[in-house]
């Protein structure tokens, strides 16, 4: 049933449209004008398609009054920011190659974005045309890249609070943005920054010092942005903003007894549309996944684990050594001066990131994390099968991780 005019928001009163949303948040779209009742049995066909073809990223259609020639969507969000005239049409050339519906307009303004489900949207379609469903068609590639993350951060069963910290940022010169849990932007001139951090202290510090440092990222994220023109100019503004957010803490410890020598580990990826820079220290990790298979990026600040790496014991002895959490290197922690690690990487045509916590490791094997990492499946689903996997075999660790995927449209 049609909801009440009486009780819409109107969004748009034209020559060929009236546009409301109802308090459901659904977008009713009445046809007017020229040949109304065919563009509207078109866009109720084009929907239908999409929504058989699997179209990931369009309306859905809710119902349609061929009377009235109104049909009702679900709300794919606002004009999306930043987009311009070639990201546009990337995303409705891919829409096309992958679903077979070709968009008479495919300009910025029929793309949104959705807050609700982290993507670009595409709307408008009652002069698109069905193709035949594509394929095995090779896509074209362009020059514009998606990132698309999903993280998560779970508390430690011998844990009063989570002393784990994630962030997800996104920066461009207009604005530093937090992002939700899961989601995708297009890449330049907007930069995706991922970040983990992993707490320690007595009581409630490790929680304090985690959250501290993901606060300094994101008061540095600005400053950070126009620094990263070249790749050293990029790497000492990361080590700087490591050894700044190390006097953070160090400063707060000696303010209050009860966080008197807490730390943190911090593992970090910001990433252009051209570089994955990335900075470092303690234990949490970051792993590279691309045609050449699975790296750990980082190394971890640990006597133990660099026994393991040489060869000198066995991974179950690492895992099992009893100095396996001691970190010779943190922020915070004691007064010495850190020595963070930083590096960075030309993007290619897909790669595939994690940055995660101990907790991660604590409940897999390396050769299960590296086999699940490089499966076949979207990010959200390998990101849930390596927390709930990890969980399974060893709940006692706070658990983190955010796993990202950069490819060209």
């Amino acid at each position: 049933m049609l909801a009440s005019a009486t009780k819409m928001k109107e969004l748009k009163d034209g020559l060929r449209s009236l546009v409301r949303i109802d308090f459901q948040g659904h977008v009713h779209k009445q046809f007017r004008g020229t040949d109304a009742d065919k563009r509207f049995e078109n866009e109720v066909a084009v929907l239908k398609a999409l929504e058989d073809r699997g179209a990931p990223n369009v309306p859905r259609l809710v119902g349609h009054d061929p009377e009235t020639l109104t049909l009702i969507t679900t709300n794919c969000g606002s004009p999306a920011p930043l987009i311009t005239e070639e990201k546009a049409r990337a995303l409705f050339q891919e829409l096309e190659e992958k679903y077979g519906i070709k968009h008479d307009d495919p300009e910025p303004r029929n793309v949104t974005y959705s807050p609700h489900l982290g993507k670009f949207c595409l709307i408008d379609f009652e002069l698109s045309e069905i193709l035949p469903m594509p394929s095995d068609l090779e896509t074209g590639r362009t020059n514009v890249l998606r990132a698309g993350w999903a993280a998560s951060s779970i508390k430690g069963r011998k844990h009063l609070a989570n002393d784990d910290a994630l962030l997800v940022l996104t920066v461009n010169p207009q604005s530093t943005d937090p992002l939700p849990n899961s989601g995708e932007i297009l890449l330049d001139p907007s930069h995706l920054v991922l970040a983990v951090s992993d707490g320690m202290g007595g009581q409630d510090a490790g929680e304090f010092a985690s959250r501290l440092l993901m606060s300094r990222i994101r008061k540095e994220a600005d400053e950070l942005y126009n620094h990263l023109g070249t790749e050293d100019d990029a790497q000492s503004a990361l080590d700087a903003l490591l050894r700044q957010c190390h006097h953070d803490v160090t400063e707060l410890a000696e303010q209050n007894g009860n966080t008197k020598g807490m730390g943190a580990t911090l593992t970090m990826a910001w990433i252009s549309h051209e570089r994955l820079f990335w900075a470092h220290i303690g234990d949490s990790r970051l792993y590279l996944i691309n045609d050449e298979g699975v790296q750990q990026l980082t190394q971890d600040d640990c006597r133990a684990w660099h026994q393991w790496q040489r060869g000198e014991i066995t991974e179950y002895a690492y895992r099992n050594h009893p100095r396996k959490s001691v970190l010779s290197d943190v922020l915070g922690g004691s007064p010495h001066e850190p020595y963070p690690k930083t590096g960075s990487l030309p993007l290619k045509d897909t790669q595939r990131l994690m940055i995660c916590s101990d907790g991660i490791m604590d409940g897999l094997w390396e050769k299960s994390i590296r086999e699940m990492l490089a499966e076949d499946k979207p990010v959200s689903e390998i990101m849930q099968n390596l927390s709930r996997k990890a969980i399974e075999n060893d709940d006692r660790d706070d658990t983190t991780l955010i796993v990202a995927e950069i490819s060209h449209i």
